[in-house]
């Protein structure tokens, strides 16, 4: 059997042949005979249940699987169970509650699209939920409902498909200085690449443009995203065994801590928010203050609001573009059918421009490929839930039971994606590469049904911009190590985050043309001046917000 594989067994109470009853005083081994009856009565319970859901490693009573899912990247492990029962769904216990994991884009798409409806709403999370105040403030958690609504359409006017064509100057000025920094400095890309994805955002969300590269909203933004795995399963105890939360912190102050911060960094951005209200001009912030009680939003509903896109930019963004750059140094022929592309349809005497969009298919088709190559939320986001029992396939799913999409195992397929490892643009070019696919994007890098990512089509806009401009200025090629021979890398060496990105990697970024490097230093000059009315700092820091 696999390790995986928990088989049955004998709580150690019932297996001891020399405990006894006696040894304990009358009350106290009442009191421990009733416990047992409850452990036993609520376990059975568990097991009648299990019956009726899709298969999964056997549980233990109270703790569930809590302590056969792995630890690190768990993802690849359910990859290998749901091939190991033989279906694409695959239930986990955590705690006394099962969770669904999905290993299949066509059963992912029944649930979560074609249901949408039913499926869109969240499960209880004690961590992210309960502790970091998130369920009623934040659309990533709110169950579906008008408050959640709300939230959502608020964020729609600023980064909406309609919305975000208005932040397109934003994005080509930004991605002009980063491409000059990526040529002046390539030892300092990845902080390039974060500023650059985190300043677009702040400008949208707050009026102010992040010009350094070390900036203080930047890197707090960045340390929350890659921080502890807040909706992996088995990540927190609490999530198996919820009384823990509620213990007294004397006894167990690791839930008062996590709050605690929480309400910290939610007083932070609502006076970040407050700050922005103040600013010439529009911003997301100002938007919401000013209607902030006409639409009955609590302070921690604007911070959610205005943080999200932060959290959003400065990470999802950011990794995307190392991402493609790593394919780009990796697989260097997808990087020469680029340059093919971009010679004939745009040259050498110009960068890209809007109007180029769509006479790039195959830019358009390698910034798809990076999103399914290696997706950046790799469990496609919070848990769904549906809102009351469904019978899939035969299985009984009971309302709020948290169903995940394991996009790793997804977006890896051999039915859809053969080879999945190779970066392959041509998969979504109409030709023979291309698989049927349950949507017409080809991938689900940024979820499913009405729970997708509300960031989605500023994110878009940006990355095909940002990674054509690269493309059309550089040779990208690995780094050389200190004997100059050219470093080999690993397309393996990622983060072991759920929010993932590259593990730091040498790159060359070499202009295509004198031409092209003179082009790039006139259009970052031109652009940092076209920014300049962004520019201001703050003096807010997590420190000194009461």
């Amino acid at each position: 059997m696999p390790d995986f594989q928990l088989g049955s067994y004998k709580p150690a109470l019932l297996a001891s042949r020399r405990f006894s009853w006696t040894l304990l005083p009358p009350a106290l081994g009442s009191l421990a005979l009733i416990l047992l009856l409850v452990v036993v009565v609520d376990y059975v319970r568990m097991l009648q249940q299990r019956r009726k859901l899709p298969p999964g490693p056997f549980p233990f009573p109270l703790i569930g699987n809590h302590l056969a899912i792995p630890k690190v990247k768990p993802w690849l492990a359910w990859e290998k169970w749901a091939a190991h029962y033989n279906d694409p769904l695959l239930t986990l216990w955590v705690g006394r509650k099962p969770t669904i994991i999905v290993n299949d884009a066509w059963s992912a798409s029944d649930l979560l699209e074609k249901r949408d409806k039913l499926y869109s709403s969240r499960p209880h999370i004690i961590v992210m939920g309960d502790m970091l105040n998130q369920t009623e403030t934040n659309q990533t958690c709110a169950v579906y409902g008008d408050h959640w609504r709300l939230h959502r359409r608020l964020t729609h006017t600023v980064v909406g498909s309609q919305a975000v064509r208005g932040h397109y100057s934003v994005q080509a000025n930004e991605s002009k200085i980063l491409t000059r920094n990526l040529m002046d400095d390539a030892t300092t890309y990845v902080m390039s690449i974060e500023r650059y994805s985190i300043s677009v955002v702040s400008i949208i969300g707050w009026g102010r443009r992040i010009d350094r590269m070390n900036d203080y909203i930047a890197q707090t933004a960045l340390k929350f995203m890659e921080s502890v795995d807040y909706i992996v399963p088995g990540a927190f105890w609490m999530e198996s065994i919820p009384q823990l939360a509620r213990l007294p912190s004397w006894i167990y102050p690791l839930p008062s801590a996590i709050f605690n911060g929480a309400k910290h960094t939610q007083r932070y951005f609502y006076q970040l928010s407050k700050e922005a209200a103040q600013k010439p001009g529009d911003n997301f912030a100002k938007t919401i203050i000013k209607g902030q009680q006409e639409y009955g939003l609590a302070d921690e509903d604007v911070a959610g609001l205005t943080a999200n896109l932060i959290g959003g930019g400065v990470d999802t963004t950011s990794s995307s573009i190392i991402t493609t750059i790593l394919a780009m140094c990796a697989f260097p022929e997808a990087q020469r059918e680029a340059h093919e592309e971009l010679d004939r349809v745009v040259g050498r005497d110009r960068s890209p421009a809007l109007s180029d969009e769509t006479s790039l298919p195959y830019i358009s088709a390698i910034v798809e490929e990076a999103l399914r190559w290696r997706t950046v939320t790799v469990l496609g986001g919070i848990p769904h839930a549906p809102t009351h029992d469904d019978v899939y396939r035969g299985f009984h799913i009971p309302a709020g039971t948290p169903i995940i999409g394991n996009v790793w195992a997804i977006h890896r397929h051999p039915r859809e994606f053969p080879d999945p490892d190779v970066f392959r643009p041509e998969r979504f070019l109409n030709g023979p590469e291309r698989r049927p696919y349950p949507n017409k994007k080809g991938h689900n890098a940024f979820g499913w049904g009405r729970r997708q990512c509300s960031g989605q089509p500023l994110a878009q806009q940006g990355l095909l911009l940002t990674i054509a401009r690269l493309l059309w200025a550089f040779d990208m090629k690995p780094g050389l190590d200190e004997s100059g021979n050219q470093v080999r890398l690993d397309v393996f060496a990622y983060t072991k985050s759920e929010n993932m990105r590259p593990e730091p990697f040498p790159a060359r970024f070499t202009p295509r043309s004198e031409k092209i490097a003179e082009i790039i230093r006139d259009e970052a000059e031109r652009a940092r001046e076209a920014l300049r009315i962004y520019d201001g700092e703050t003096k807010l820091t997590m420190e000194n917000v009461p």
